[in-house]
């Protein structure tokens, strides 16, 4: 028949010179092992059984049997074995070469990340923040430890306190760095303060308040106070009114941006209070500090107790250190 596919037939061994094998063995149905795998590949390297055994560190004898039984699963020779020659690859050693090489290669990156990872010199940490707090003490030790282990990824989630512990609890954030959240210590999670921030008061540069180099609640019950209000987060509010107390406030709240929040006080719609660390020199904006009692905010952290990345415990400390430092540069409580 004229379309019939011609039958293949063995290839004379006069014509090559070289040892045909017989018809390939049915591979069986194991696997090779990585052991078996790194052998092949160092006999293929050194091109002799007995250098590949002072390699790794065994005997000849041993070596041959690894490659015998590796040759018995793949049903094949691996490698063109000559008295007084190197050995090399048959065309099946060679085939299955690259993806060896890959494997192994693979398998010792996995390796070297999961030492990394449990020394945390790698890894990753999804942390929730309030949205004044990427300055100070947490933006110091982010710095730090990306300088120290570039291989960290870090995820930053701002959002209000609610939202940030909800999704603690759902388990997307691996810990959360809050200003006036109430107190969720003895649950399943762990609540611990961290550093006390100064309060700043932010007003226009004409504003008559700019003639005092501090100020006190009792100046604020004058002027019209701005706060932001994130989602319908109260707290900020809350806290300015407890720390009021009698005093008269007139404030308004707005689902805007910090950023929006200081052009509306640089164009004279009103005053608002920053934590002292985030505050940054701005035109037509003046800075006067709180100097009455309560007049700071406490940033505290909150993780699972029973949480295991250590990256989250390097990070922490180093978190703690940067807090201690800034405690013992301010006159301003310390974590009880």
């Amino acid at each position: 028949m004229a379309n019939e596919t011609p039958r293949l037939r063995p290839e004379d061994p006069s014509k090559r010179g070289t040892k045909i094998d017989a018809p390939a063995r049915r591979p069986n149905a194991s696997r090779p092992d990585f052991h078996q795998l790194e052998t092949f590949l160092k006999v293929s390297e050194a091109r002799s059984f007995a250098a590949a055994a002072r390699q790794l560190g065994v005997s000849q004898p041993a070596v041959s049997q690894t490659i015998a039984r590796l040759e018995d699963i793949y049903g094949a020779d691996l490698f063109e074995r000559r008295r007084g020659s190197p050995v090399t690859l048959t065309p099946i050693g060679q085939a299955i070469l690259p993806s060896a090489k890959l494997l192994l290669f693979t398998v010792d990156r996995q390796i070297e990340r999961a030492l990394a990872t449990a020394q945390s010199r790698a890894g990753s940490l999804a942390i929730g923040i309030h949205p004044a707090l990427a300055f100070g003490p947490l933006g110091d030790a982010l710095i730090e430890i990306r300088d120290e282990c570039p291989d960290v990824q870090f995820q930053l989630v701002e959002g209000p306190p609610g939202d940030l512990y909800r999704r603690l609890n759902e388990q997307t954030l691996d810990i959360m760095f809050m200003a006036l959240h109430p107190d969720v210590a003895g649950g399943a999670n762990v609540q611990e303060r961290l550093w006390a921030d100064p309060l700043v008061a932010a007003v226009p540069d004409h504003h008559p308040l700019t003639a005092k180099v501090r100020l006190r609640w009792s100046d604020l019950s004058s002027i019209s106070v701005i706060l932001r209000s994130n989602q319908g987060d109260l707290s900020d509010y809350r806290a300015l009114a407890a720390r009021m107390g009698d005093l008269p406030l007139n404030c308004d709240l707005h689902d805007v941006s910090r950023g929006t929040l200081i052009e509306m006080v640089r164009r004279g719609m009103g005053a608002t209070l920053l934590l002292a660390s985030t505050t940054e020199p701005r035109a037509g904006i003046t800075y006067r500090p709180m100097e009455d009692d309560n007049a700071f905010i406490w940033i505290e952290a909150v993780w699972p107790k029973h949480d295991r990345n250590p990256l989250r415990h390097r990070f922490l400390n180093c978190v703690r250190r940067h807090a201690a430092a800034r405690q013992a540069a301010i006159d301003l409580p310390s974590p009880a």
